[in-house]
């Protein structure tokens, strides 16, 4: 029997209801488009409600944590709002949820294209959960402040750990983010998988606005749809289209999780009238932008946009710092989570006084830009003297030929206090001339002591699950050949 109670599900206090108002308002405007089929918000609301009466059958309701592996992403989104129709908690079941135990589910499900685990009861989610009609569930209270979805989030420490937003909190992050997602008025992409956070911020938020969601990470299908913001990390988008541009381009681009070099940075507006590059974490939803935009000679012009968080950045002391000086990035909006789940030394570490320490070191520019200059565990110290790995790394990009750069201590134990950097090379047969150039940019910046004296080309710089440049992943690359080699070759 198909769910047509409409006066019952316009609560204002649960995120699902009030996405259920908004189908119905708007149920022939296409919700998911995928490239077999479309799906309209009056048909998804369907598969969600289907969801739900499915999920209440097994029990869910308040108190409940559903666990779910799902690469598809109607079914990501349509488990995501059941679980908000009905009070439960929703995570996605990751190999990171099974190491931590942050956070323990009451119910499994998945998909039949992805894998379960003997230890754990998956109930395998058929076709017929999106298409059959469900059992009728009934509708109760639900807490609004009550934790929904759990994230999995690194951090300020860099280690695995979880938090848990309510669907107030979400939903003021939706508010925050409606600038990007006007009434009926984007047609959204991503290269983000379904199951990740920078995408569910921006599907609820698309979905509260009925906007549009297409589900394919093919380009050309995108000017065909109309797509016009496109979300992606930077090595996901530079990867894209840091080659050829597409034949037309899109209005606007997200790009968020590290710094996008100033050569890919000039390549991208070639693709996309507006670059914005977003700082953000699961801890505060996106908090601040950087517009890119060209000089008209090939060089990037960075220009601060403040969105509605306070960012501040500071000393030890915590007093801000002058513009133009290196301090601690701080962040608070009314949505920051509250801490770590079961994490109490991270939390007290990094919510202090109603503020969130993200660890990343930046300053501001004349032009009120956000430069993240690297983090507190990226300072490299040679014999007491110390320098922002990232400022380094800023540099060896800027010279002509360098694609990407990495700078790092040098990690053999017991070997020179030397920096090392790994080296992106623009065309391979001008590797020496573009190497001769660092060597001469280093010593003339920074002088002897930080000055290359190892570099190696390499194909790709190693980047963490947030896409950000992996300094330990290359401290792991040089401890391998000088353990192959028995000394550091230089």
């Amino acid at each position: 029997m198909a769910h047509d109670n409409t006066q019952t599900l316009t609560s204002p206090y649960n995120l699902a209801r009030h996405y259920d108002a908004v189908a119905l308002q708007n149920a022939d405007f296409p919700a998911i488009i995928a490239e077999d089929a479309v799906l309209s918000h009056g048909e998804f609301r369907q598969i969600v409600l289907r969801i739900a009466g499915r999920l209440a059958a097994d029990g869910v309701g308040p108190g409940s944590v559903v666990a779910l592996n799902a690469s598809w992403m109607v079914a990501t989104l349509g488990f995501l709002l059941a679980t908000a129709h009905l009070g439960a908690g929703f995570i996605v079941a990751s190999p990171v949820l099974a190491r931590t135990r942050a956070v323990v589910p009451t119910h499994f499900y998945r998909m039949p294209d992805m894998n379960g685990h003997p230890a754990v009861p998956f109930r395998l989610v058929t076709g017929d959960w999106f298409e059959a009609d469900a059992p009728e569930f009934a509708l109760q209270a639900t807490d609004p402040d009550a934790p929904w979805l759990y994230l999995h989030t690194s951090g300020s420490t860099g280690t695995p750990k979880f938090i848990g937003l309510s669907q107030q909190m979400v939903r003021m992050r939706s508010r925050a983010a409606e600038a990007d997602f006007p009434f009926r008025g984007t047609t959204f992409a991503t290269y983000f998988e379904s199951a990740s956070r920078p995408f569910f911020a921006r599907a609820l938020a698309a979905l509260l606005q009925a906007c549009a969601i297409v589900d394919s990470r093919n380009p050309d299908f995108w000017l065909c749809c109309g797509v016009n913001l496109v979300a992606a990390s930077p090595i996901q988008i530079i990867q894209a289209f840091g080659g050829s541009p597409l034949s037309s381009r899109i209005a606007r681009a997200e790009v968020s999780g590290a710094r996008i070099p100033d050569g890919e940075a000039i390549r991208l507006l070639e693709s996309f009238d507006i670059v914005l590059d977003v700082y953000g974490a699961s801890e505060t939803s996106k908090s601040f932008a950087n517009v890119i935009t060209g000089d008209g000679f090939g060089a990037v012009v960075l220009k601060g946009q403040k969105l509605d968080s306070e960012i501040e950045i500071v000393d030890a002391a915590g007093n801000a710092v002058a513009p133009s000086m290196i301090g601690e990035v701080r962040v608070r909006n009314p949505y920051t989570a509250q801490g770590y789940i079961g994490d109490a030394a991270s939390t007290a570490q990094a919510f202090r006084g109603g503020w969130f320490y993200p660890g990343d070191l930046a300053c501001w520019s004349a032009q009120g830009a956000l430069q993240i200059v690297g983090r507190q565990d990226d300072v490299i110290n040679l014999g007491g003297y110390k320098i922002y790995g990232g400022l380094i790394d800023q540099l060896l990009t800027s010279v002509p030929g360098v694609r990407a750069a990495i700078s790092l201590r040098n990690p053999v134990p017991g070997g020179t206090h030397m920096i090392l950097a790994f080296i992106v090379h623009e065309d391979p047969d001008n590797i020496w001339q573009t190497n001769e150039a660092i060597i001469s940019i280093c010593w003339e910046r920074l002088g002897y002591r930080f000055s290359m004296q190892a570099l190696r080309s390499i194909d790709a710089i190693p980047h963490d699950a947030k896409g950000s440049p992996d300094r330990r992943s290359c401290e792991k690359l040089v401890l391998a050949k000088a353990e192959e080699w028995g000394h550091l070759d230089r």
